[in-house]
């Protein structure tokens, strides 16, 4: 055989958290919006799309829309049938009846996303985290399915407190861990809270750079409104003064084209926020 009939070796495959990371694509204000988790412990086969492709009957897998939870809270529920969910009185729960409060769980719950069907990085940097952290917390940390943004993997969400992490490497959990049992926020490996749309994401984020401030509780979001194509304006009020933080941020596409999954075609453009403005509208 000669030199050109020789057969030309597969290109290795590109990971898009790999590809993402190379083009220093933003962490912040990237997390999935979701003001309510439904986590269900399934013993299944799941798929690429786990909501729609595992083996749970049809009216649990329709059954579980959520409404707007007013504080963090966590609960577990042991039931003996996927179909008990549906007794659930959800909106008694997400109401804070206390007739609910014995199943409250106070420590903090870390999920991991460790999904390679759907996309091949969160099983790649996803295990090793996982494996890592439940060294640290034992049962409060639990593989997940999706947790959206595969290529900002390793990707971490804490509850109750909504804390959307990404790039999160094995050396950083002790550090991250300290961090969420002190009520603090791991700032460099933050995407921002999944209660807050982007914008605000981003808002919150400038204002904890600009102060340093990294308690999760450290701003109480009073407002948010668009005030042009593009821009909007973010009200926040310190919870521990009188100051209130006026943060202008705008969207705009990220100089580079990223590769948002690793089965993606192409890269795509993205966008990301920038800071325009910050001012403190009161307090000392």
């Amino acid at each position: 055989m000669t030199a050109s009939q020789r057969p030309t070796p597969a290109a290795p495959p590109t990971f898009c958290s790999d590809a993402c990371r190379a083009a220093g694509e933003p962490l912040f204000a990237t997390a999935t919006r979701a003001d309510v988790w439904l986590l269900l412990e399934y013993t299944g086969r799941w798929g690429a799309k786990a909501l729609e492709e595992n083996a749970l009957p049809q009216p649990v897998q329709s059954g579980t829309a959520l409404a707007h939870l007013p504080r963090p809270a966590l609960y577990r529920f042991e039931l003996s049938h996927y179909a008990d969910l549906l007794d659930l009185d959800i909106e008694a729960i997400l109401s804070g009846d206390p007739h609910f409060e014995p199943h409250r769980v106070h420590d903090p719950l870390y999920l991991v996303c460790t999904n390679s069907l759907r996309d091949a990085c969160c099983a790649k940097y996803g295990l090793e985290v996982y494996n890592e952290l439940a060294k640290r917390v034992g049962g409060s940390a639990w593989q997940t399915t999706h947790l959206g943004g595969h290529r900002f993997a390793p990707i971490l969400l804490v509850l109750p407190q909504a804390l959307h992490y990404g790039r999160v490497k094995p050396g950083n959990l002790d550090t991250l861990v300290r961090a969420t049992e002190r009520g603090e926020v791991l700032l460099p490996r933050y995407r921002g809270r999944t209660i807050y749309d982007r914008p605000v994401q981003a808002a919150e984020h400038f204002l904890r750079e600009a102060t340093g401030r990294i308690a999760i509780d450290a701003f109480a979001l009073l407002g948010s409104e668009q005030t042009a194509e593009g821009e909007w304006s973010v009200r926040l009020a310190e919870t521990a003064g009188d100051a209130v933080h006026r943060v202008r941020v705008a969207a705009e596409t990220f100089p580079e084209p990223i590769l948002k999954s690793c089965s993606a075609a192409a890269p795509e453009p993205v966008e990301h926020f920038r800071l325009i403005a910050h001012e403190v509208e009161g307090g000392a």
